[in-house]
């Protein structure tokens, strides 16, 4: 079942452990992470995740580091059309994955995108029944997050330098809001190029494991508490109790209309 994951580390010394396949976040062109990598750090054929849209610069910058290391290159997880088509230039043997975090919510939208993708991230947003039921029609196998704080918004925006400047706060690149109309709270990470807001509590869809037509499972570890990754993978795999954790939308539907106020 590991070798079917892809593990976005926390931190440098996560890489280390060997027999985990990782999805790394490339510095310079992901919002939301607070752990980065260069090429430079990446010493074999990995997994590469861009979550960044980007502009003409970003697109030029990008490819040309993808042809100075594409044999570092086995897989990129992106969000930005853009990046395939670099991918494509480097007649090179990448898997692309799709991750548009809130797109990939129905079959016709997942089976028209494989038209041109080797595989996709499913959207977090949808119930079990939906998840399994585009399973079950997708014609290729597709991925799965089953681990990590859910993304309810990405902004190009500084949201937070905005907000601590309004409010004479100290300027912080992560912080916990509280939002008083759903008694949530929220956790905001920014960088230059924009801000990602994440429910506090990790997402936990072990149910979702043992799934036919899945091609990897997607885990984000940035904001769990270990002292070391392999350990922790085998606490989730055992089926151990974890805290801070949500079932987020597995048994949730989407409300596509309120209904009316009673008076």
């Amino acid at each position: 079942m590991k070798n079917k994951c892809l593990i976005i580390p926390k931190k440098k010394n996560d890489l280390d452990e060997i027999n985990i396949n990782f999805l790394l976040p490339l510095k310079g062109f992901c919002v939301g992470h607070k752990f980065e990598v260069t090429f430079e750090e990446i010493k074999s054929a990995s997994y590469i995740l861009i979550n960044r849209l980007l502009d003409k610069e970003g697109i030029e910058n990008l490819e040309s580091l993808f042809f100075k290391n594409k044999e570092k290159i086995k897989g990129v997880v992106f969000e930005d059309l853009g990046v395939l088509e670099i991918i494509k230039k480097l007649n090179s043997n990448i898997e692309t994955i799709y991750y548009p975090a809130h797109t990939m919510c129905s079959i016709h939208t997942v089976n028209a995108c494989l038209e041109y993708i080797d595989t996709l991230i499913l959207s977090p947003d949808i119930t079990k029944e939906e998840i399994e039921e585009i399973l079950k029609l997708a014609k290729k196998e597709i991925c799965l997050m089953i681990y990590g704080p859910l993304p309810y918004l990405y902004s190009r925006r500084t949201l937070l330098t905005n907000y601590q400047k309004v409010n004479q706060l100290p300027n912080q690149k992560e912080e916990t809001l509280y939002e008083k109309t759903t008694n949530k709270q929220f956790y905001f990470v920014e960088n230059e190029y924009g801000t990602v807001c994440y429910d506090k509590k990790n997402f936990d869809g072990r149910e979702l494991l043992q799934k036919e037509n899945v091609k990897y499972y997607i885990l984000d570890v940035q904001h769990t508490e270990y002292e070391n990754i392999t350990k922790w993978l085998n606490l989730f795999f055992e089926s151990k109790p974890l805290p801070n954790t949500t079932t987020g939308f597995l048994y949730q539907k989407t409300i596509y209309r309120l209904l009316p106020r009673k008076e």
